[in-house]
């Protein structure tokens, strides 16, 4: 019985790796295949949907006034969602020193309405939405709308960092953002057509929108909804992964798993609703997108009882000490296990059981590096250590997959639109 749940644990491994592997794949061959834009610099209007962002809301439009875009080129229209603390007072600040800086007023009805109600009164026919807790790289703007100068794109999304690197949980996030956009770029390449749209740094045609019908109010997550919209209608949707946003993520577990659970719930609900892109003739982007998030719904139910089961099955070769079972425990835990087991080989051989699972740790962690060097960061003790750790996380990150689904079972809201 327990070679059997052993055995089915080593093909659950086996396609992860080679799930990682096509990512991996992707990546080199996206190096050699690059898509090239010509400069284009239109006129653009900048929506800032605020509420209660008295602290960060300043340094937002500090740098987009310190962004080397032509200043006649860009308006900047701020939408209060009905504030109760002093953005409103500081964004009016602000307008006597920008004479192109606008304060839209509203009532709280959430990011949605604020966005449309900031696109509908721009002059602009490209639309660039930056949360308000989100600034921006002095040439971010340039490099965001360069892709527009082709007339089959709706929107463009550029790469978002970690502002705020000062905790524990925000440097794995910072990990995680770096890799997630280094997939996001080669799918990108690759494909001519993004994946993971987030809705903090975006660039649209306000036409687009109009055709769609704007940011829709049912969605959990209204980037990634009109992100599959513009790909239903016609229009490619690219990341830009130059263009840097730096955004403010929780540093609380508590507010993690808020936000997670929205994420993955929200990206769910538009995929749902958007199933019908899920066929042959959508770009390999569009389906990786619905592989990606049902393959790791699976996974991330699987995989709890499926490492506490390994874990458990080695765990009386080494109990003989406290020393061997700590030994035991922390190599389980980082990244220490791969190397450990790949040492062993010439005692151990190779085993089905386990091979997979070191595989998909070297292959990411291979990844993880490579795109710190490609976002410019550099690969310093912190960075080290949580690589080390990563896998802990990964932990985390499934039982947030798990509470998610939990809280769509049990809760009787719908979060499954058609």
């Amino acid at each position: 019985m327990s070679e059997t749940i052993m055995f089915i644990g080593g093909i659950i491994l086996g396609l992860l790796f080679a799930f990682l592997l096509f990512i991996f794949i992707t990546i080199i061959i996206s190096y050699f295949n690059r898509e090239k834009f010509d400069e284009f610099t239109p006129n653009v209007s900048i929506i800032i949907p605020c509420y209660n962002e008295e602290k960060n809301i300043g340094d937002c439009l500090e740098s987009i006034y310190k962004s080397d875009y032509d200043l006649e080129k860009f308006e900047v229209l701020v939408v209060d969602d009905g504030s109760k603390d002093k953005t409103k007072n500081i964004v009016e600040d602000y307008q006597n020193k920008y004479s192109n800086l606008r304060l839209i007023k509203g009532e709280h009805k959430g990011k949605s309405a604020s966005l449309n109600l900031g696109t509908e009164q721009a002059k602009h026919e490209f639309i660039l939405t930056l949360d308000a807790d989100t600034i921006i790289k002095e040439d971010a703007i340039g490099k965001i709308l360069k892709p527009f100068g082709k007339k089959d794109v709706g929107a463009t999304n550029g790469s978002c960092m970690v502002k705020n690197k000062n905790t524990i949980l925000s440097l794995f996030q910072n990990m995680e953002y770096i890799y997630n956009n280094l997939i996001r770029k080669s799918f990108s390449d690759m494909f001519k057509n993004g994946i993971w749209f987030f809705g903090a740094f975006a660039c649209y045609r306000k036409s687009v929108l109009e055709k769609i019908g704007y940011f829709k109010k049912h969605t959990l997550t209204e980037d990634m909804d009109i992100a599959l919209e513009i790909y239903s209608s016609g229009y490619r949707v690219i990341n830009v992964h130059d263009a840097y946003g730096y955004t403010i993520v929780p540093i609380t577990l508590s507010a993690f798993f808020k936000q997670r659970t929205r994420w993955w719930l929200g990206v769910l609900q538009s995929l749902n609703k958007s199933k019908k892109l899920f066929s042959r003739k959508s770009s390999p982007s569009i389906l990786f997108l619905f592989v990606n998030q049902y393959w790791w719904t699976f996974y991330a139910l699987i995989s709890l009882p499926l490492i506490a089961y390994q874990y458990s099955f080695w765990l009386v070769h080494n109990t003989n000490t406290f020393t061997e079972l700590f030994m035991y425990t922390f190599r389980w835990f980082t990244f220490l296990g791969p190397i450990h087991v790949i040492y062993m080989i010439p005692e151990w051989g190779i085993s089905f059981f386990s091979i997979f699972g070191v595989l998909s740790g070297i292959i990411s962690v291979g990844m993880m590096i490579y795109a710190l060097y490609l976002f410019g960061h550099k690969l310093n003790v912190k960075n080290i250590i949580v690589l080390f750790f990563y896998f802990p996380y990964c932990i985390v990150l499934n039982l947030t997959i798990t509470f998610s689904l939990l809280r769509a079972l049990i809760f009787k809201k719908s979060y499954f639109i058609s």
